[in-house]
């Protein structure tokens, strides 16, 4: 388009073919610019859709990914002296749950592990239950326990329990 058409076209006296070209032009540029954004639309739906990670795993692949790994030992102690409190904590700091049988130790003894190790329990944000006559599960925060336990099940050998 010339000067001169552009100067008459801002002063309002340009002719109707004139008017209609421009119309063409803008209409034109308006679909072309249309339909560019639709595909970058598009492109970005595809990358965003290929770049963002899945919410959903495969919980067998995850399983068997870190098999190695992953597997949770529960420790066993039947604590003979006070001597052996020590374990019990070092398996509690390895995030190892624990469970320990008093059937053969003194009472005494045992209220002084217990007492012990439910200081070591809550240091590390874990939990201590009784499961059954003289045996109590210690585990560390990584372990969910759920248990229900009857009142009036604990034994007269730890008087220290009773609440």
């Amino acid at each position: 388009m010339g000067f001169m058409k552009k100067f008459c076209g801002k002063l309002g006296i340009s002719d109707a073919e004139d008017n209609e070209e421009l119309m063409e032009e803008f209409e034109d540029v308006e679909e072309k610019a249309q339909e560019s954004s639709t595909r970058e639309t598009a492109t970005l739906k595809d990358r965003r859709h290929a770049a963002a990670p899945s919410n959903v795993i495969d919980l067998q692949s995850a399983m068997n990914s870190g098999t190695s790994r992953s597997k949770m030992k529960v420790v066993v102690i039947e604590p003979k002296s006070f001597d052996d409190v020590q374990q019990v904590a070092n398996s509690l700091k390895e995030k190892k749950p624990v469970v320990i049988n008093f059937e053969h130790t003194d009472a005494e003894v045992a209220h002084r592990i217990i007492d012990f190790i439910s200081g070591t329990t809550y240091a590390i944000a874990g939990d201590i239950k009784k499961l059954g006559h003289n045996v109590f599960l210690c585990a560390p925060s990584n372990v969910s326990v759920s248990y229900t336990q009857e009142r009036g099940s604990i034994s007269t050998d730890m008087s220290w329990m009773k609440k």
